[in-house]
């Protein structure tokens, strides 16, 4: 068998040795008859070229691949250009011989190396199982030294310590060492007012999803009934588990006042089942505040409003068309106007477009992109619509070419949020039917807000999904909320602002309260059933000063019918320089004093 292996051996060094320079021979031969010494010149320096590459690739200790190839390319070149030059002459047989010595050369030093190289990694393989040997020869020769001992002494080996420094952080450790087999290297536990915060530190080989996915068997072995909440740590070994004992919402979330500065600064809202501060970004995002009555919304929305007036760069219109308007009504002080029937409400929405297109020409003369009121000069304008369908059911019913509320107020909810204008929609029934029925304006609605309702749909459709589930709060002041800060499902708990609160608030900000700097003045309809003369005490009465076109718009009287009541008036006063009119105040009162009727 070796005899055969030997000789089989050296057929192939005999091919690979004289196959490539009998070729060389051949092709140089035919190619000395087509080009003749031409093809010899071109030879002679592609063989010089590739010796050089070979020298280089030797002395500096290129891979070996490229040393090798280079070398014989050089040799099959300088064969091919004696051979070119030679013709079939007798150089040309010199030329095969000492190609096919240099090639079987070659094929020794091949051989030489490949031995070599096979008998080190065997020695290297016999060295490794050697030492392997040793090592597991030492480990059996310690554990049959410790049976030893264990049998002389009597004791046996040593428990594992899972103890902790607190109940908790026991339980934790005989569960871990129960379910995986390994000891927690730590366990810090810390109680807080709504459970406790354990952060586990694995061990190595234990990964972290691993136990978050399979946590529920962790809990099942705790036997608690609240609920955990489960993420990864600082350090990639770490796992935080952190409990929450009981109802963490359950407790009243009393109203404190915020350090807010600015509209583009986040509004707190309450907190989250863990006690952190739940906040959101009303800044350049329109709102959606749904919920079935007794739950909280309305006030929800009292306590936006309250933080949107104690900014010095916003002002607050308000929206309420139910009779008598029972919400907002109670924020009358720090609204900036409020329309309570379709005639005001087609007036406040027709200035608001009309205002936008006045910031959108202030924007495109500055070259900015959004409303800045410290670079504009118009504060931020918010306007809260309590129940948006009474709104759109009364705003509706327009004349055959009248625009239609919903018209508006889509309008609004795709163009005035970039210049500083915000809608705060507040329902009972969030569908496509209180706006009208026109587009679907969940996608300009960026904040949402749910507290408790009852019908599955109207959950789909202020989130757009089923993970958040309005009919889940089981309380007033529970709310959900999604925004581009608030991407999860989770429940918060609003601050509560009962009436006293809101009331001496309202009375604090409203003594506050300046008129907004804006461009042309929102001016509200009077009430219908009022004949000429009350018709502009009334709205004097809530203006203050105003302009004979002001009053005409606020009347819907003529400019001869505004002039004729104001002169039959004994209790208006008009000021001939800046020609306007007022209600009669104290006298030697200045003129820009806001003027305040008798009766009240």
């Amino acid at each position: 068998m070796a005899a055969h292996d030997w000789s089989a051996q050296h057929r192939t060094d005999l091919i690979t040795t004289l196959v490539p320079s009998t070729a060389v021979t051949g092709l140089a031969l035919a190619t000395n008859m087509q080009y003749g010494d031409t093809a010899a010149a071109l030879e002679l320096v592609a063989a010089v070229a590739s010796g050089s590459v070979c020298l280089a690739s030797f002395s500096k200790s290129w891979s070996d691949a490229l040393s090798w190839g280079a070398a014989a390319a050089t040799l099959a070149l300088g064969q091919a250009t004696a051979t070119t030059f030679a013709g079939a002459a007798w150089p040309t047989a010199y030329a095969w011989v000492a190609a096919s010595a240099a090639a079987l050369g070659a094929r020794l030093v091949y051989r030489h190396r490949t031995r070599h190289d096979d008998h080190a990694r065997e020695l290297a393989k016999l060295t490794l199982s050697a030492k392997h040997t040793a090592l597991e020869t030492a480990r059996l020769r310690q554990q049959m030294a410790l049976h030893q001992l264990i049998n002389a002494t009597g004791n046996a080996e040593p428990a594992i310590n899972l103890k902790g420094l607190t109940p908790e952080e026991t339980a934790i450790r005989e569960v871990v060492h129960e379910l995986y087999k390994r000891e927690l290297p730590g366990a810090a536990v810390e109680r807080s007012a709504t459970g406790w915060t354990a952060v586990l530190d694995l061990p190595t080989g234990l990964d972290p999803d691993k136990v978050i996915r399979e946590w529920p068997r962790v809990a099942a072995g705790l036997a608690l009934p609240g609920e955990f909440d489960l993420a990864k740590g600082a350090l990639s070994s770490q796992v935080v588990a952190r409990y929450l004992d009981g109802d963490p919402l359950a407790a009243l979330v009393e109203y404190t006042a915020t350090g807010a500065e600015a509209f583009t600064d986040p509004v707190v809202l309450g907190v989250d089942k863990f006690g952190a501060t739940a906040d959101v970004e009303l800044a350049y995002n329109h709102t959606l505040i749904a919920g079935s009555s007794k739950f909280g919304k309305s006030n929800i929305t009292k306590l936006i409003a309250l933080r949107l007036a104690a900014l010095p760069d916003t002002v607050l219109y308000g929206v309420d068309m139910k009779p008598g308007a029972p919400e907002l009504s109670l924020l009358r002080p720090i609204l900036h106007d409020l329309a309570t029937n379709p005639e005001q409400a087609h007036a406040m929405f027709g200035w608001l477009t009309e205002e936008m297109e006045e910031r959108g020409a202030i924007l495109k003369e500055a070259g900015d992109t959004r409303w800045d009121p410290r670079s504009h000069g118009r504060p931020a304008v918010f306007v809260i619509v309590d129940e948006l369908a009474e709104l759109v059911r009364q705003g509706d019913n327009v004349a055959k070419g009248e625009t239609k509320i919903s018209t508006r107020v889509e309008s609004l909810l795709a163009l005035a949020r970039a210049y500083g204008i915000h809608l705060i929609l507040a329902t009972q029934q969030p569908s496509n039917r209180v706006f009208g029925k026109t587009t679907d304006p969940r996608g300009n609605l960026t904040v949402r807000i749910s507290v408790r309702m009852n019908d599955r749909g109207h959950g789909q459709f202020v989130f757009s999904s089923s993970k958040w589930v309005p009919g889940d709060l089981d309380a007033p002041g529970k709310f959900l909320m999604q925004s581009p800060d608030h991407n999860r499902p989770a429940q918060y708990k609003a601050q509560f602002v009962s009436d006293e609160v809101a009331a001496s608030e309202v009375a604090r900000l409203g003594r506050e309260l300046v008129p907004a700097p804006t461009g042309k003045r929102l001016i509200l309809p009077a009430q219908d059933g009022l004949n000429n003369q009350e018709s502009v005490r009334d709205r004097l009465k809530h203006y203050g000063l105003m302009t004979r076109r002001e009053l005409e718009a606020g009347t819907g009287l003529t400019d001869k019918q505004v002039l004729r009541a104001c002169q039959e008036m004994a209790d208006v006063e008009r000021d001939e320089e800046t020609n306007t009119w007022r209600l009669a105040v104290l006298p030697g009162a200045p003129w820009g004093v806001r003027a305040v009727a008798a009766t009240e």
